[in-house]
């Protein structure tokens, strides 16, 4: 046992180191491989800048005034609530607690920009991009019209408001006594009750004209006989 002592203890040596070879290698590996593709990641990342340099950016602000805010209910929040859409939802984005939005990656053409928010309504807008002649993306804003296509222009960078809220419970009227009057059960009580109290004066002159006319009628036929 003494004797091949010297002979493991050079075996397991041999092991880790050729163990710690074997990690340098493959970390040497790993190195290289990392390299080769670098290159082709920097590539994509430049033409994905140069492409959307060559899109165009969407800018505005979106603001709530003071008479919608009142009506918010705090649940439902103000600007935090709100996102930016461009066609249904391809592009969108979040304006900022001033209410400043940016939507990159814009083509060339006609889009529809909506604003969503759970009880705010804003009108669509039609944005149309187009190429100028330094390269660069002119944005043009109209209220979207469903018939001719192009409303209003707007002013751009887009400011954005809210032109009415919508709600989801009807709201409750407020109590009038007069519709009380207005209601056909009202009326019909109303009749009843009045002639319940009436017809106890009316009696004695409907009796008075019927023996007035008995009296007239017994005077009449005396004078029939003579």
């Amino acid at each position: 046992m003494a004797a091949g002592a010297p002979r493991l203890v050079a075996a397991w040596l041999a092991l880790l180191l050729g163990g710690a070879a074997a990690d340098a290698r493959d970390d040497e590996f790993a190195e290289a491989f990392l390299d080769s593709l670098l290159p082709g990641a920097r590539a994509a990342e430049a033409a994905r800048a140069r492409q959307e340099q060559q899109l165009g950016q969407i800018r505005g602000r979106v603001s709530i005034p003071p008479k919608f805010t009142q009506e918010l209910p705090p649940s439902t929040g103000g600007l935090s609530a709100i996102r930016v859409l461009l066609d249904g939802g391809v592009r969108s984005a979040l304006p900022t607690t001033d209410g400043h939005f940016l939507i990159t990656g814009v083509t060339p053409g006609p889009h529809l920009l909506q604003v969503a928010h759970p009880r705010l309504i804003f009108d669509p807008v039609r944005v149309e991009a187009q190429e100028s002649g330094d390269g660069a993306m002119k944005m043009s804003g109209y209220i979207a019209s469903f018939e001719h296509g192009r409303g209003n222009k707007l002013k751009y960078p887009l400011m954005l408001q809210p032109s009415g809220s919508s709600s989801y419970l009807e709201k409750r009227e407020d109590f009038d006594i007069l519709s009380v009057f207005k209601s056909p059960m009202t009326l019909m009580m109303l009749f009843s009750c009045g002639a319940m109290f009436l017809m106890p004066k009316l009696q004695p002159m409907l009796d008075e004209e019927k023996e007035r006319q008995r009296l007239e009628k017994e005077g009449e036929e005396p004078e029939k006989l003579k």
